[in-house]
């Protein structure tokens, strides 16, 4: 039989060992828009804003900014390896993609047609993934915009009508770091 402190010394040993635990990593999902035009809107409910430009229509050169109205996009895989995204404005016939500039910012510029501009790949994580293409449904909710293969840079939402920026990441749940891609 065992006595009273065996027993208490166990069970404070066992929550001692719980408490000091790793906690499991969590998963993410690779967001799939099935080639349907999209808006990326920030998962920031105070500040509401989606990816747009000042401009209609867009125009080489501009910069990417947040804005009440969505600049129509398509989020396609760019079809090399590790997995990156291309994220091309649909409303020019995928003519123009959004590349980082030196300036931390995004702007618009000619599309490449192979796939490997370097500065038009995003690594892209979702907290969840969707495929329901119904008008207000999610391919990818609390997304991280990166690019291709700096997993400590995000793309950062400012205010209404100010540039979009690539910033180090906060890994602290800063929303402005966080993307909603809708259908």
């Amino acid at each position: 039989m065992f006595s009273f402190s065996t027993i208490v010394s166990t069970a404070v040993m066992l929550a001692s060992v719980g408490a000091y635990a790793t906690p499991v990593a969590r998963s993410t999902c690779s967001p799939n828009a099935q080639g349907a035009p999209v808006s990326i809107v920030s998962a920031d409910h105070w500040r509401d804003l989606k990816w747009g430009d000042a401009n209609s229509p867009p125009v080489n050169g501009d910069v990417i900014i947040g804005a009440s109205t969505a600049l129509p996009v398509h989020v396609s895989q760019s079809g090399q390896f590790p997995t990156s995204y291309i994220i091309k404005d649909a409303t020019n016939n995928n003519g123009l993609a959004v590349s980082t500039t030196y300036g931390n910012r995004l702007i618009l510029d000619t599309a490449s047609d192979t796939g490997t501009e370097a500065n038009q790949l995003f690594d892209i994580a979702c907290q969840t993934c969707g495929t329901d293409t119904t008008p207000g449904n999610a391919a990818g909710s609390s997304c991280t915009i990166s690019p291709q293969g700096d997993s400590n840079a995000c793309v950062r939402a400012g205010d209404n009508g100010s540039p979009l920026t690539v910033v180090e990441c906060d890994w602290h749940g800063f929303d402005a770091q966080l993307f909603n891609i809708v259908f």
